[in-house]
């Protein structure tokens, strides 16, 4: 009987790992989620169904283990000195405490799940994330490749799944024109194709090793159906992020350039970001013939830099930037973007602002430079890839499929062996 219970136990929590890209979830509109009288997905209380299942394993695992956990968490007492300091400040100072206090119960839950994932290396083996990640992926992928082909989304039970219901006549859905005909991008059960594309480049860096290895055929086909998906999301982005992390996986012999990237690539990108931001506006007003996309980008980018500019030191709160977007938006041009802007540290700046940023950085260095430990098993790829993408859209920071895969890959990173 005890054996039925921990087979049972273990197979929930792969099951878990499978429903990382599925959004079944329920939402919740109380006044602070609407602007205008507009419901805005964003600031939407909402809880998920891999957030109850996620509790559900979670919560009599860490009663039986309270001491273990409470060891674990003290072997992080820096880190965790850091990350109350920053939730701290960031309340204290939000515009809009709700929606702050409900964006940080997110990351609590992620860190617990983190330290979850860590910790249970009896179940969470790279042998068992590998097929069951690679597994889920497959799925995920032949949804994306047959809503490709039929110019819809499938419907009947992938409702379940969290698949959307639109077609290519939907008023703004994601297409791409190949040869003067419109085809719908593959968003499978994703938010965005572009959302999929960085939940598949991110997994095909960090399992390729695993997967490369084999010899079967049909996981040589699921390995080519993955990719024809990730080419299916017209994601420039994230072809954008594969490239790079390509060339440097080229040079990861070279372990003084390894070590170097982490801080170099976070400073990089904050200073990268915030430069952008106070370009856009001027750019904007020297050229109208950019596509709907970019321009967006753009106008969003400058939106940020007038909130930072207001509230540089400690920011706007934690998932603030749309209701304060509105205080700084060209009301005939902007306001009706009603989403944060593409770029994760410009959002970071105007919701944590410089103090916040400061504690990011150790925060992300201390994580990234453990990851690049352990090159064999390519976590620092899949994490720079985030990082990359991370430069131009936001759903690292607001997709639930997205936002599980981070402490997956922190977990198995900060093990001492795989």
């Amino acid at each position: 009987m005890i054996l039925k219970t921990k087979s049972f136990s273990k197979y929930l929590n792969l099951l878990l790992i499978f429903l990382f890209p599925t959004q079944l979830a329920i939402h919740f509109w109380p006044d602070f989620s609407l602007i205008f009288g507009i419901r805005v997905d964003y600031l939407a209380p909402t809880i998920y169904l891999t957030d109850i299942l996620f509790m559900a394993l979670f919560i009599p695992w860490v009663i039986r283990n309270w001491g273990k956990f409470l060891q674990d968490i003290k072997k992080a007492k820096f880190l965790l000195i850091i990350f109350l300091t920053l939730v701290l400040l960031n309340l204290v100072f939000s515009s809009q405490l709700p929606l702050s206090a409900i964006k940080w119960l997110k990351v609590l839950e992620l860190v617990l799940l983190g330290i979850y994932i860590n910790v249970r290396k009896d179940i969470f083996t790279q042998k068992n994330i590998s097929i069951v990640l690679f597994s889920s992926l497959t799925f995920v992928s032949l949804v994306g490749i047959l809503q490709f082909v039929r110019g819809q989304t499938l419907g009947s039970l992938l409702y379940f799944v969290g698949e959307r219901s639109f077609s290519i006549f939907t008023p703004g859905i994601a297409l791409v024109n190949i040869l003067g005909k419109n085809y719908l991008r593959a968003y499978s059960t994703f938010p965005h194709p572009n959302a999929l594309a960085g939940f598949i480049g991110a997994l095909l860096l960090f399992l390729f090793p695993s997967i490369v290895k084999q010899k079967n055929l049909l996981i040589k086909i699921a390995l080519l159906l993955v990719a024809l998906t990730f080419v299916l999301t017209f994601s420039l982005s994230s072809f954008v992020g594969i490239v790079i992390c390509s060339l440097i996986y080229y040079f990861s012999k070279c372990q003084t350039l390894i070590k170097k990237i982490p801080n170099f690539i976070i400073v990089l990108f904050f200073i990268v970001s915030l430069v952008f931001s106070y370009l856009a506006g001027p750019v904007l007003k020297t050229s109208s013939q950019f596509s709907k996309s970019t321009t967006e980008r753009l106008e969003l980018a400058d939106v940020s830099v007038k909130v930072f500019s207001n509230h540089w030191l400690v920011g706007t709160g934690l998932n603030t930037f749309i209701p304060n977007e509105v205080k700084f938006a060209d009301r005939e041009k902007d306001i009706w973007l009603l989403q944060p802007v593409h770029n994760i540290y410009l959002l970071i700046l105007t919701e944590t602002g410089v103090l916040g940023m400061l504690l990011l950085y150790i925060l992300l260095s201390k994580l990234l430079a453990t990851a690049t430990r352990q090159p064999k098993s390519n976590i620092y790829l899949a994490i720079l890839f985030i990082f990359i993408t991370s430069l131009f859209d936001h759903y690292w920071f607001t997709s639930q499929q997205n936002l599980l895969l981070l402490p997956l890959l922190f977990g198995i990173s900060f093990r001492e062996k795989n």
